[in-house]
């Protein structure tokens, strides 16, 4: 099979991920559908295939040793497909892995799959002049279609929006969007500072990988700016918990802080269905002390479960509950 035979395959199957790996008998290809891992092809003594992904990537043919990113758009029947390039050396030889990220992809805030109560409280934060929201979850889970959403709502033309991306995986018209580019110095906090100078309105940072991204991410929140990003964490309270990794100042999180997403994807046979919890500060005039009573006390958050129940009092239960479970797993800050 040729590159474009291998994914033309795996987008059909509606695949996320395509992982080439080398053996001592040649290329073994896999694909991921709904969460699994299953073999698409062996190709025996084929060396030329990671070869044809580097040149569609424009990456280094002669580099065997050092990691590689990039991307390419791969068109076919009248559909568009970006496909997001990592290369890494193993002791066997070299691993490739393609994202896929089909041109549809792109939902409306509507469409996402957020339980109404937490969607209601998203929009209404997005009309916020300033402030800070926060989509965490672990790869996969679709916290960048989230984030597009929520930039489709706000791009209609009144706010200057810049993106940090790595990498821009879609190209939207109105949007100000950059890549980071660490081997001539431009990282994401740099660019952040460059930002703040270009008065901005709505500020994307597409992961918050440090300390210094962090504490620039809610300065810019604080200082009259909108301003989205994600986080790689296991539920919503684990946000809180990163930030007092990082030590960041408490003081200017809950000044900033407006709203906690929390996604992962469940898979079910031939289907995946997103799954969102939410936490929403429920301190206003009076901020909380320290980063303790943050996960210590379920009063201070209102809570959003991914739950069908629609019976007010057994939605308030579950809501107490989910903070409480949450509390538990993070006796560690305390």
């Amino acid at each position: 099979m040729t590159l474009e035979e291998i994914i033309s395959t795996a987008i059909n199957h509606h695949a996320t991920d395509i992982h080439i790996e080398t053996t001592q008998r040649g290329i073994v290809v896999h694909q991921r559908c709904h969460g699994k891992l299953c073999k698409l092809t062996e190709l025996i003594g084929n060396d030329s295939l990671i070869n044809r992904i580097k040149i569609r990537a424009n990456l280094d043919l002669s580099e065997t040793r050092r990691t590689q990113e990039g991307q390419f758009s791969f068109d076919e029947q009248h559909r568009s497909t970006f496909v997001r390039v990592s290369i890494v050396s193993t002791v066997k030889g070299e691993k490739v892995a393609l994202r896929l990220l089909p041109e549809k992809s792109r939902l409306s805030i509507n469409d996402i799959g957020i339980q109404a109560p937490l969607l209601g409280a998203l929009e209404s934060t997005l009309r916020h002049a300033n402030g800070l929201i926060l989509v965490c979850g672990a790869t996969g889970a679709g916290k960048s279609t989230t984030l597009y959403s929520c930039l489709d709502r706000l791009n209609d033309g009144s706010k200057t929006i810049f993106t940090i991306e790595d990498p821009v995986e879609y190209e939207i018209e109105g949007l100000f969007q950059c890549e980071p580019n660490e081997s001539i110095g431009l990282h994401s906090a740099a660019l952040l500072k460059s930002f703040l100078r270009q008065d901005p309105d709505v500020i994307m940072v597409g992961e918050v990988r440090d300390a210094i991204t962090a504490n620039l991410a809610i300065n810019a929140a604080l200082t009259g700016h909108l301003v989205l990003a994600t986080l790689h964490t296991n539920s919503a309270l684990d946000a809180i918990h990163r930030c007092h990794g990082w030590e960041v100042d408490f003081f200017s999180l809950v000044s900033s802080l407006k709203l906690i997403i929390h996604q992962s994807m469940n898979y079910q046979h031939s289907s995946q269905q997103p799954i969102f919890n939410g936490l929403q500060p429920k301190w206003q005039n009076t901020l909380p002390q320290n980063y303790k009573s943050l996960v210590s006390d379920p009063e201070k958050w209102q809570a959003f479960p991914h739950t069908n129940v629609t019976d007010d009092a057994t939605t308030d239960q579950k809501e107490e509950s989910a903070i409480e479970e949450n509390t538990g797993e993070h006796d560690a800050l305390v």
